[in-house]
């Protein structure tokens, strides 16, 4: 078949203003569609969850101070995603309504939505977005990696939403997920088959992170780095034990050592974790770098956030988890690899590419 570039859509949650994975794995899945010989843009839309009226009084005791901001509010330096996005993605105007959407993508000639917990409705905020709904008959929809978070369909009881998402499911050219119980879901909730592929983040080539690091002025190397998305007093002092351990102190790598909490810079988190030799963390996407860059990790567990994305990971790559001894507060894990991940990998990439190739034929 004669190779046709094609205009690519791409949706997401690339618009974070305090995910590092978001933004990365946004601008990998970019990157290897440009690869691929394909023009690709990302649909700038950000969905608003309505505002409730527990909602809209929170909002007026927080204008009047008598209620304090949700933790991230609270962390400066938020330009830095913007930052990493304006030199790193290709956006759309903004889209603010449906039909802005729809207007938008009948310039596409396929829609990819994908990768991250964008099938997750307490995450996505507008599901029916998410599922492309608003993509309208004569485009492509293509799920790339898309995950639902957790290994159940945590809607089931709304009967409406379900069907609705059913039906879009079945405007699907090709369907893939980041997990394999993604895949599991598809086929029992929804009736539609889908492939598993790896996060764009392990699929991507060293040509990505090259471009990203070379930004970065971090100077002196941190032997030991920690990214943990939900810390506590507890988990800081289990920090400094392994530290000890380890014959160093660990750095945060979310926030800046500053008199105010700032994040780093994107192409600063990604050196820290490439020139590290120890990562402790409860986030996948960085525990997905740490592996890749060959680094030793420690896995701290966070339901919250979804288990099961690392379930499937560390299936998938062959990894084991052995608890951590010495009297430890919070639970902590250390990785071990029962394989060389970087075959692995290599075998996982070729069907990914596969399954994106051909979607995009």
């Amino acid at each position: 078949m004669e190779f046709k570039m094609k205009k690519i859509g791409i949706l997401n949650f690339q618009y974070s203003t305090h995910n590092y994975g978001a933004v990365l794995q946004a601008a990998a899945l970019e990157h290897i569609c440009r690869q691929l010989g394909h023009d690709a843009r990302h649909l700038d839309y950000m969905a608003q969850r309505k505002v409730t009226l527990k909602g809209r009084v929170g909002q007026i005791l927080r204008k009047m101070g008598l209620k304090k901001s949700p933790q991230e509010d609270q962390v400066f330096n938020q330009v830095v995603f913007e930052q990493f996005r304006a030199i790193f993605l290709n956006r759309t105007p903004r889209i603010q309504a449906e039909r802005d959407f729809t207007d938008i993508a009948k310039g596409f000639d396929s829609v990819i939505v994908g990768s991250d917990q964008v099938w997750r409705p307490a995450y996505a905020k507008d599901t029916i977005a998410f599922f492309l709904g608003y993509v309208p008959k004569g485009i492509d929809r293509i799920s790339y990696a898309a995950s639902f978070g957790t290994e159940t369909w945590q809607q089931t009881e709304d009967t409406h939403l379900t069907s609705k998402v059913q039906d879009e499911l079945r405007h699907f050219r090709a369907i893939s997920c980041r997990e394999e119980s993604g895949v599991k879901i598809c086929k029992d909730i929804f009736g539609v088959d889908a492939v598993h592929v790896l996060d764009p983040l392990l699929l991507v080539d060293e040509s990505f992170f090259e471009k990203i690091i070379a930004k970065s002025s971090v100077g002196k190397n941190a032997k030991l780095v920690y990214y943990k998305l939900d810390s506590s007093a507890d988990f800081q002092e289990d920090l400094a034990v392994v530290g000890a351990t380890l014959g160093c102190a660990a750095v945060n790598i979310y926030l800046k050592d500053s008199t105010v909490p700032e994040y780093r810079e994107v192409w600063d988190w990604v050196a820290l974790i490439r020139n590290a030799d120890t990562v402790i963390t409860d986030s996948f996407h960085c525990i997905c770098l740490a592996l890749r860059f060959g680094k030793d990790v420690v896995f701290c567990p966070n339901e919250r956030r979804g288990q099961t994305r690392l379930d499937s990971l560390f299936k998938k790559l062959n990894i084991d988890m052995e608890p951590m001894t010495g009297n430890l507060k919070t639970p902590m894990f250390k990785l071990h690899k029962r394989g060389y991940i970087e075959t692995i990998l290599e075998r996982e990439r070729v069907h990914s590419m596969k399954f994106l190739r051909e979607a995009l034929q």
